[in-house]
C-alpha cells in the first residue's frame, strides 16, 4: 500500500475550509518584513509554500541542504523550486559525527547542526513551517503558534490542524508536483540517515534496510565516520560496553535496545 493513500485518514473538515482557515491565519500574522518559509521538498512544505503564495503574503522560502537528504528530493527541489534559497551548515554531517558522536534519538544534535543553525543567520524572525499536530504528541502540545524568546523567533504553522488526508487532497486539487519517493512507498522523505530508523522493531529494520539498499554510499560514509569517531575514543571508554567497533555499530543500528 502506498504511503500517500488518502483513505488511511478521515478528514475532520472539508479541505476547502482548512485552506480558507490557513490563508486567513497567514494574512492575520503577516509581518512587515515578510515570513521566512522553511522548505524541505516534502509534501507538507510543498503545501505550506503554496498557501503562502495563494495568501499573497510577503515571504521568502529557504531550504537547509543537509547533504544527507535523498538525492531524488534534492533534484526535485532544484528542478521544481528554483526560487527557493539554499542554506548550508558550517560543518558536514560526517565531520560532526567524528567530532561529537553519532546522533541518537535522545541526542539529535543533527537537526540543530544541519537544519536549524543555517537558518538562524537569516534575519527574518517570523517563520512559517509545515508542521502538523497529527505527526506527534510533542508537536501537538506546542500549539499552532510557538514563540522562542531566546532565538527571537515566532513560528507559525498554517497546516497545524490538517490531517494527511487534507495534505494529499490539496496537492491533488492543485495538481502540485511532489517527489516520486512518496509513490514508491516512502511515508517520510527526510534525511537518509536518521536516529528514528534505528531499532530492532520490524518497522525500523524494514525502513533501514530499504534506505541502506537505495542510498548505500551515504551509509558507507556514515559507518566510516562512526568508526573513526569510535577508534579515536580513549580505550577505557570504548570498552565500557562495546569492545570493538563492530559490536558498537550493530548496537547502534539496533537503537541500543
Amino acid at each position: 500500500m502506498l504511503a500517500r493513500n488518502k483513505t488511511l485518514f478521515l478528514p475532520q473538515c472539508d479541505t476547502v475550509v482548512m485552506v480558507s482557515d490557513a490563508i486567513d491565519y497567514l494574512c492575520k500574522h503577516e509581518p512587515p518584513e515578510g515570513y521566512y518559509v522553511g522548505f524541505s521538498g516534502g509534501k507538507d512544505s510543498i503545501v505550506t509554500l503554496d498557501l503562502c503564495k495563494r495568501a499573497g503574503v510577503k515571504h521568502r522560502a529557504y531550504y537547509s541542504c543537509t547533504r544527507i537528504d535523498p538525492p531524488e528530493v534534492v533534484a526535485f527541489i532544484r528542478e521544481r523550486y528554483p526560487d527557493v534559497q539554499w542554506l548550508y551548515p558550517d560543518e558536514t554531517f560526517y565531520s560532526a559525527v567524528r567530532r561529537k558522536a553519532p546522533p541518537m534519538r535522545m541526542v539529535r544534535w543533527c537537526c540543530d547542526t544541519l537544519k536549524k543553525e543555517p537558518g538562524r543567520k537569516i534575519d527574518l524572525p517570523h517563520r512559517v513551517m509545515g508542521l502538523r499536530a497529527e505527526e506527534s504528541t510533542r508537536r501537538a502540545a506546542r500549539g499552532r503558534t510557538s514563540v522562542f524568546k531566546k532565538l527571537h523567533q515566532t513560528v507559525y504553522k498554517p497546516i497545524f490542524f490538517w490531517s494527511e488526508f487534507h495534505v494529499w487532497d490539496y496537492i491533488e486539487q492543485r495538481r502540485l508536483a511532489y517527489p516520486s519517493l512518496y509513490d514508491e512507498g516512502f511515508a517520510r522523505i527526510g534525511c537518509v540517515i536518521c536516529p528514528f530508523i534505528m531499532g530492532k522493531g520490524p518497522g525500523a529494520r524494514a525502513k533501514r534496510a530499504e534506505s541502506m539498499r537505495r542510498w548505500s554510499g551515504m551509509w558507507k560514509a556514515f559507518e566510516r565516520a562512526c568508526r573513526e569517531w569510535f577508534e579515536a575514543l580513549p580505550e577505557d571508554k570504548q570498552r565500557r560496553k562495546e569492545s570493538t567497533f563492530e559490536i558498537y555499530w550493530q548496537r547502534y543500528l539496533d537503537g541500543f535496545e
